[in-house]
């Protein structure tokens, strides 16, 4: 009796739970933000964000906060779920790097929360050098320069610097250009020194609207006559049997280019003292040779 009883009872529970009772518990709502570490000022940008599972509508809005300013880049009502969105927007310009923060807030009935992602707004800084033509140079001397300016991927870039300028070894500027514009990336320019000017380094000095200031050095001197050091190979051993000798003279200048001169070369064989002590066989036996060519 006891059995059967049990029996009817499983009976009833597993009827129970097969009957259709309520609906499945909803999953809870999630959101994903996907937002660049590194921005520069100035430039297009693109951030995304991913909602799903909403259950009811909400005020949801992403701000760029900055130092000085917050900069709204989304507000509007979100109704549908699983919405995938990308936002695209202009950084600000800025003086200086500086880290901000981008802030998602979702506001409904009952779904509050707020996300926040550091960035790092970086200053959008060209890549310019200047170059003259000579390290150099003698009194009278044109001195030629060029203002070259590339972006971060080494492509050639148009640039404005509002003065361009050049400096004395006692510090007086001597020569100015004004709103100078690189064009495919490349300005040139130059200067003539006059017959007597000061001796010492110069400067180049190129001023940019943000960021430090481009500089390059050369020299002005009166002419010496450049270095060279000339290199003698000759054979380690020589004997009587000895037909030729094979003498190699080398002359470099000290940046390495070949030193165009004359040439002469004095072989000798010394004297060595023998058991005859005639007068005059005390001189060594010596041939000259002359070549007019390089060295190198």
């Amino acid at each position: 009796m006891a059995a059967r009883m049990w029996s009817s009872a499983l009976t009833l529970c597993l009827l129970i739970s097969a009957l259709p009772g309520g609906e499945p518990a909803q999953p809870d709502p999630q959101y994903m933000m996907l937002v660049p570490t590194l921005i520069h000022g100035g430039q297009d940008a693109k951030l995304c964000f991913l909602l799903s599972h909403l259950n009811e509508s909400i005020s949801l809005s992403v701000t760029l906060e900055l130092t000085n300013q917050n900069i709204t880049l989304l507000d509007k009502e979100v109704t549908e779920t699983d919405e995938d969105n990308c936002i695209a927007f202009q950084t600000p310009n800025i003086e200086t790097s500086e880290v901000g923060f981008f802030a998602l807030q979702a506001d409904g009935d009952t779904l509050h929360f707020t996300k926040r992602r550091n960035v790092l707004l970086k200053l959008q800084q060209h890549l310019a050098f200047i170059q003259t033509d000579k390290a150099i140079y003698k009194p009278g001397q044109k001195v030629q320069f060029r203002i070259a300016s590339l972006d971060e991927n080494f492509l050639p870039v148009s640039e404005h610097f509002p003065v361009v300028f050049i400096e004395n070894p006692q510090g007086n500027r001597i020569a100015q250009w004004l709103d100078v514009e690189t064009h495919k990336g490349i300005v040139q320019e130059s200067f003539q020194l006059t017959a007597e000017p000061i001796q010492g380094t110069y400067k180049v000095i190129a001023s940019r609207n943000r960021g430090q200031r481009v500089e390059h050095v050369f020299s002005v001197e009166e002419y010496v006559l450049p270095k060279y050091e000339v290199q003698v190979k000759i054979p380690p051993i020589l004997t009587i049997e000895d037909q030729e000798i094979q003498v190699t003279v080398c002359g470099k200048y000290t940046y390495g280019k070949p030193v165009l001169g004359l040439i002469k070369v004095r072989v000798c064989r010394k004297f060595q003292q023998s058991y005859t002590y005639c007068p005059g066989e005390e001189d060594a036996v010596c041939e000259e040779l002359e070549h007019a060519d390089d060295l190198a």
